[in-house]
């Protein structure tokens, strides 16, 4: 197997993976007719764990639930476990283990996950992560893949080439890290200007990477095996021990509907999923893939009846325009935390997401939600829109679909109101503290911070009010001009500006921590 020098030097970043929670993939497959384990009370098996950046959080916010990593870089595979047990998660194993070992006796599992592994190793532990999928998957059980997929990928591969190119005289991971920043910047200023549309791509990609984190660049680009292959050929593979498609985590991509109606007449008498996902591929020039994956027995009903919607609670975090039309059939897009555009029409799906936005993290049963739109339009005199129950349903699919709004079978209820003298949970002080630069929200979303936020948020111990945390972070900041100079503070500034600029970050900052449910009491 490869070397894992690249691992020591620069670990691979780990962080929340938001379609690979355990709740995300159970309201999947309970839309599409599973009866998937409940997500309090499941097992959970992580291939290439990395230092815990994904399942930690997990094992906090489901502590009746238990979890299995098994990672091959030592380095990674003992910050987890220290972290792990800093938290004193009983629920969570973290094994220092190669996948081609892993003891069979630990499953069955409810849910199996492998992100950021499958296209990044030698075809045997390809061939053993499948079958780890096949062995100990139980029969209500869901598997994820990640890998990257052809042809798409090929866009990318002729970067991957020009780089390791450049890099193979380099020894080191260091130095071939250096020697790819290199060839990044001689790339963009040959290409600036160049309005070639055969260039487009190489363009975009370089300008992504030349910000890039080094974790990606190096282990995406630089890594000696990263192997895309068809989609069609990874399905082979994965019924060869005992596995069916299910979905993919971003169901939209499913849809030829969404790249116009050329798709679908493109894709007609195609025989079976697989070949017109494998179609779709093509359509799309798709570069990756979060696959999920079935046992062959099960089986699902992929036409989705939307009255299953009713199963659920929903939540959103999405910004409506300027000035919404709540009370009115009009075209208008809300924003995801993403920058992604999203086009909602129906009043009561806009009143739905206007209750939403104000409770989240928290989600509202549908019934609910739309019990009480449907009264605030009855109440404003627009009743005929509040019996477009419908059309509001296809429109909430839609969003979530997108990944614009969330489905949860969960009950859990968390703060998103700052206190007097917050308290961060130990699990986000613990990320914070451990200076990857990136915590764990309550919904799984990785968020990301800058210095002054992780110093701020390790802080959050409940022992100062915000009087005491004002006067904490004047100092620091006058002990730390970098840390100022990051935030626009001229060097020299007056008094004034450095209390303006602590005032309005220290507002900003609570605000966004308790809005991911950062300050919430933590589980029992």
């Amino acid at each position: 197997m490869k070397t894992l020098e690249s691992y020591d030097c620069i670990p691979y970043e780990s962080y929340a993976i938001t379609e690979t929670h355990p709740d995300a993939l159970a309201v999947l497959g309970r839309l599409l007719g599973i009866e998937t384990a409940d997500p309090e009370h499941c097992r959970v098996l992580e291939l290439g764990s990395a230092s815990g950046g994904n399942l930690i959080p997990m094992a906090y916010h489901l502590p009746r639930g238990t979890f299995v990593g098994v990672e091959l870089a030592a380095a990674q595979a003992r910050r987890g476990q220290s972290l792990a047990a800093a938290l004193g998660l009983t629920n969570l194993t973290l094994l220092h283990q190669d996948i081609r070992e892993l003891d069979e006796s630990l499953g069955p599992f409810d849910f199996i996950l492998a992100h950021g592994v499958y296209s990044w190793v030698p075809e045997s532990v390809k061939e053993r992560i499948l079958q780890i999928c096949g062995r100990l998957l139980s029969s209500r059980g869901i598997a994820y893949v990640s890998y990257n997929t052809l042809p798409g990928w090929r866009q990318r591969g002729m970067l991957r080439d020009m780089l390791l190119l450049h890099c193979r005289e380099a020894t080191t991971p260091g130095a071939r890290l250096e020697r790819a920043r290199d060839l990044l910047e001689r790339l963009a200023t040959g290409l600036n200007g160049d309005t070639r549309p055969e260039t487009l791509a190489l363009r975009r990609e370089v300008e992504y990477l030349r910000s890039a984190r080094a974790s990606y660049l190096y282990h995406e680009y630089l890594e000696e095996t990263n192997s895309p292959e068809l989609f069609s050929d990874f399905m082979a593979r994965a019924q060869r021990h005992g596995l069916a498609f299910l979905a993919e985590t971003k169901l939209h991509t499913m849809f030829a509907s969404t790249l116009g109606p050329g798709a679908e007449a493109a894709l007609a008498g195609l025989d079976g999923q697989v070949m017109r996902e494998q179609y779709l591929d093509f359509l799309r020039l798709r570069a990756f893939r979060q696959t999920l994956l079935v046992r062959a027995e099960t089986r699902p009903c992929l036409e989705i009846d939307l009255e299953r919607l009713e199963d659920f609670a929903l939540y959103a975090d999405l910004e409506p325009p300027s000035r919404p039309q709540s009370t009115r059939v009009k075209p208008e897009d809300y924003r995801t935390p993403d920058g992604a555009s999203l086009r909602v029409e129906q009043p009561l799906t806009k009143l739905i997401l206007a209750h939403l936005s104000a409770c989240y993290p928290n989600a509202v049963p549908l019934t609910t939600a739309l019990h009480a739109a449907a009264e605030q339009l009855t109440a404003a005199g627009r009743g005929r829109f509040a019996a477009a129950r419908e059309d509001c349903l296809a429109e909430l699919f839609n969003l979530y679909a997108s990944q614009g709004i969330g489905l949860t079978m969960r009950t859990a209820h968390w703060s998103n109101q700052v206190e007097s003298s917050p308290r961060a949970t130990r699990l986000a002080r613990a990320q914070a503290a451990a200076g990857e630069g990136h915590v764990a929200s309550v919904r799984h979303r990785s968020l990301g911070l800058d210095p002054l936020a992780a110093w701020l948020l390790t802080g959050l111990d409940g022992t100062r009010d915000q009087a005491a945390l004002r006067q904490a972070l004047m100092a620091e900041l006058s002990a730390e001009p970098a840390l100022g100079a990051g935030l626009g503070l001229a060097p020299g500034a007056s008094e004034r500006a450095l209390e303006a600029l602590v005032d309005a970050n220290l507002s900003r900052l609570l605000a966004l921590f308790a809005r991911a449910g950062l300050l919430s009491p933590d589980p029992v």
